[in-house]
């Protein structure tokens, strides 16, 4: 047996009025039609009814004040001021072991391999890598074998 689900958003939205005027009135004639979504259209109002007659909360003063006197009156610490070799040493020491990561993994791309320039340049050939020769005139180009 395949029930009815209501669909939820599509009727918030047309209980907070949010859907084209061709919709809207789609929605109305489905609720006219439909005891379980117009039941939730109910429930969506007797929950909206609920939500304004909750009282307004109000905390009655500013906290502003409050906040920014203890900053005030927090205790800010002093920043180091190291002006000599030994205050750049794990910046000088991080900037080297990038580089030396930087010219190792370059040198792994390009220089492990010994791949000629020619192979480099087969992405821009006629035929994908891998594909079959068809027949002589497929393989070979302008007389030079691929």
């Amino acid at each position: 047996m395949n029930e009815h689900r209501p669909d939820m958003i599509e009727l918030s939205a047309y209980f907070d009025g949010e859907l084209d005027p061709v919709r809207q009135q789609g929605v109305a004639a489905h609720l006219a039609a439909c005891p379980a979504c117009a039941a939730q259209l109910d429930l969506l109002r007797m929950l909206a009814a609920d939500f304004e007659r909750l009282p307004a909360a109000t905390l009655g003063f500013d906290l502003a004040g409050v906040i920014e006197g203890r900053l005030a009156a927090a205790p800010r610490p002093q920043p180091r001021r190291d002006r000599s070799w030994r205050g750049l040493l794990p910046v000088s020491a991080g900037a080297a072991a990038s580089v030396a990561c930087g010219i190792a993994m370059g040198f792994a791309l390009f220089g492990g391999a010994a791949t000629p320039r020619i192979a480099a340049m087969s992405v821009f050939d006629t035929m994908p890598p891998g594909s079959l020769c068809i027949g002589l005139e497929s393989c070979y180009t302008n007389g030079a074998k691929r």
